[in-house]
Parts: C-alpha cells; sequence; structure tokens
C-alpha cells in the first residue's frame, strides 16, 4: 500500500473499507469492469480516491460535470497531497499527468482521445456511471482497452445503477461488486432520516406521453402549471417547512422561475438557476443558499448531480418522472448529515394518488421502517389550505 494512502487525514467509513475489499476481491477472481452502488451522500468519491492511491500507477477518472471533475481533482489530493493530478477539460490538456481527471464530453471526441497514449493506465474510474452505457463512455473506455481481458481495472461508482432509458449497464460493467442502498445507511446512521409529505394537485399525470422512457419535460410543465403548482409548493412550505434550506426540482426553466418568484412574493427569500445560469450568477447563488441568506433554490436540470450542500434540509419536487434514477437523485440531494439536522423533508407535487409509473417517496423507500418516518403521506386540498392524511 502506498505510504500517502495509508497516512491520510480522511479516515474511512467501515462501508468504505468494506468497499475497497470488495473492490480487490473480485478483481483477484478476474473481474475487470465492477460497480459500486452507494446512495448520494456517502462518499463515493473518497473511496475511489483511496483506491487510486493504493492502487498506484497511472489512473483516468471519467466524469460528465464541471463540479464532479472539480471535486474528484480535491479529494483526489486530499486523500494523496503529492499526487500528480491533470484535468481534461475544454482547452486544459493535462493529460500527461500521473492522474487524469477528464470531462467525458471532452475526452470522448476522437481528436482528443488520439493524442493520448492509452497505454499505461492501471485504473480507470467513471463517476456517476450510471450514465456509461452511452457512446461517448464506451468510446473512451475502448480506447483504454476496458474491455480486453488485459485492460485496467475499471470501476464504476453510482447511486443509482439503472437508467431510464432501459440501456444495458451490463454491456459496460460485469458485476455490481459492492452495494448498499439508501435505507441501509439511513438505519447505520450515516444518512439523515426522510421525511414525507405528498401535495396533491388537480393533475392527472397519466395524460403526459413520454419520450426515452419519460415524461416530455414541456408538457409536464404546462400541467403542474395549469394546477396552480407554485401556490401549492408555497403554501406546503409554510405550513410544514418554514425556515428550512430547501431545493426545488422543476421540468423546464420556465417553471423554475415561477416558483422562485410565487416564493419571493410571499416574502420566501428564494432563487432559481438553470444551465442558461452563467456560472458567477450561479456560484452566488449557491453561496447565499450555503449562508442562508437564499432559502429556496428553484433549479431545472442543474443540482440533480454534482451538488453537495449538506445543510439542505427540505427538497421540494415539482417534476413528475418515471425515473427512479432521477427520483433519487433528487432527493438524495436532502440526505447528507449536517449539525443541528434532524432531518430532510420531501414536499411531493408529483407522486399524485392515481397515477401509475410516477416516482414517489413510497415507491422508493419502504414507509414505516425504523428509520424512515413518515410524517404524512397526505393530500393538499386548494379548498381545505391544509394537508389532509390520506392514511394509507
Amino acid at each position: 500500500m502506498d505510504n500517502s494512502a495509508r497516512n491520510s487525514s480522511i479516515a474511512l467509513r467501515p462501508y468504505q473499507q468494506e468497499a475497497l475489499a470488495a473492490i480487490a476481491e473480485a478483481e483477484s477472481k478476474g473481474i475487470r469492469r465492477q460497480l459500486v452502488a452507494l446512495p448520494t451522500g456517502t462518499g463515493k468519491t473518497v473511496i475511489f480516491s483511496r483506491l487510486i492511491a493504493e492502487r498506484r500507477g497511472r489512473a483516468l477518472v471519467l466524469a460528465h460535470r464541471d463540479e464532479l471533475i472539480g471535486q474528484a481533482a480535491e479529494k483526489i489530493l486530499t486523500v494523496n497531497p503529492a499526487a500528480s493530478v491533470g484535468i481534461v477539460k475544454a482547452e486544459r490538456n493535462e493529460s500527461h499527468r500521473d492522474i487524469v481527471v477528464a470531462s467525458i464530453q471532452t475526452l470522448a471526441r476522437e481528436s482528443r482521445l488520439a493524442r493520448i497514449d492509452p497505454a499505461g493506465f492501471r485504473t480507470v474510474v467513471v463517476d456517476e456511471a450510471h450514465h456509461a452505457a452511452a457512446d461517448s463512455y464506451r468510446r473512451a473506455l475502448e480506447h483504454f482497452g476496458c474491455f480486453s481481458e488485459a485492460g485496467p481495472l475499471t470501476v464504476g461508482f453510482t447511486a443509482t445503477p439503472e437508467r431510464a432509458d432501459e440501456k444495458a449497464l451490463g454491456e459496460v460493467f460485469a458485476e455490481i461488486v459492492y452495494r448498499r442502498d439508501i435505507l441501509t445507511m439511513m438505519r447505520s446512521g450515516y444518512l439523515c432520516d426522510l421525511r414525507a409529505i405528498q401535495v396533491s394537485l388537480e393533475a392527472d399525470f397519466n395524460e403526459l406521453h413520454s419520450l426515452h422512457g419519460d415524461f416530455i419535460d414541456a408538457e409536464a410543465s404546462e400541467m403542474l402549471m395549469a394546477a396552480n403548482a407554485p401556490a401549492h409548493a408555497v403554501a406546503a412550505y409554510k405550513e410544514h417547512a418554514p425556515g428550512r434550506k430547501t431545493l426545488l426540482f422543476t421540468p423546464t426553466v420556465e417553471l423554475a422561475h415561477l416558483m422562485a418568484g410565487e416564493f419571493s412574493s410571499n416574502g420566501i427569500s428564494a432563487e432559481a438557476l438553470s444551465g442558461e445560469t452563467p456560472k458567477d450568477e450561479r456560484r452566488g447563488i449557491l453561496n447565499r443558499l450555503n449562508s442562508g441568506a437564499t432559502r429556496v433554490v428553484a433549479n431545472c436540470a442543474v443540482l440533480t448531480e454534482g451538488f453537495d450542500e449538506p445543510s439542505v434540509d427540505c427538497v421540494i419536487v415539482a417534476r413528475p418522472t418515471r425515473s427512479k434514477t432521477l427520483y433519487v437523485q433528487m432527493i438524495g440531494r436532502g440526505t447528507r448529515l449536517y449539525p443541528g439536522k434532524d432531518d430532510c423533508l420531501i414536499l411531493d407535487l408529483v407522486g399524485a394518488r392515481g397515477s401509475t409509473g410516477v416516482r414517489s417517496p413510497g415507491s422508493i423507500i419502504t414507509f414505516g421502517s425504523k428509520r424512515f418516518v413518515r410524517l404524512e403521506i397526505g393530500f393538499w386540498r386548494p379548498d381545505t389550505n391544509h394537508v389532509v392524511a390520506d392514511g394509507s
């Protein structure tokens, strides 16, 4: 073992040690393409950083978001400050370093792949590996010989080893070598408890059409706006989550801004961001969420992955989805432990009674467990202005 890895200031949790042992055991059995499935907030980046340090030799980390690239490089250096870490992203091309953290969008281009000698890489890590069945990942993995018996050890890390579009991860990874679910981690005290309130809207999500395995965002947004979802989200927040630091997920940018506007007009500090938000502005919004100056951040397709704000203790789901992966990513943004944080409250506007195939807290985690406490699965009645317990 590398002394720098052994002397790392990051002490591994028991399950992180178990994951590393499972990877080593699987490799000893000849399993070269492995998958590790652990919930958001359980330190997957720490595990693969330690794996890279312990295995020595050259390593490649593939990620698809700027935040993930930065987090991986930072954690690798925290585990091993002497590591030579380079980034391949946009104009940056530090592929000569011992450890390369690369944007898959950049690396998968034929021109970029042609400039990197695949020889010598001993370990390949795929972050958020549920994306790995995409053509871009397969092209990169093939270039580095990951599908060869003599290729590098390839380990994917994900919270959700499923894909909404049903592309088989089994075509990329041979076996899930270590897996723990969100309920197990809550019971063990590594994630905070969740509570859930289901808010009923005058909306029939069964009427929505699907594309690539999930609802069409524009249709979902129109239905939510027709059901006056922003007003009901604010009312539910004011009654059940006043003052909580909140992430709100929507299917479209327009609805994210409408949600933020509705909260703001009701005296609750709120902002919206999307992929269109300039980086400096986005950084400012998230800094204000961190400080508490902003209590609610509504977003469309931005904060589901690669965002870490442990103090968030409320998640409002206003994005109907058939995807377990996406739903777990949304609620997982509130499961991290934080001083003074007792639990995370989910206000679910989309898991409506009678809707088929729509993900909800109850479809992800069994209620009534020792640590997952059902506060109330209720239905927001516009005429009563409060949640009526369903009792089911």
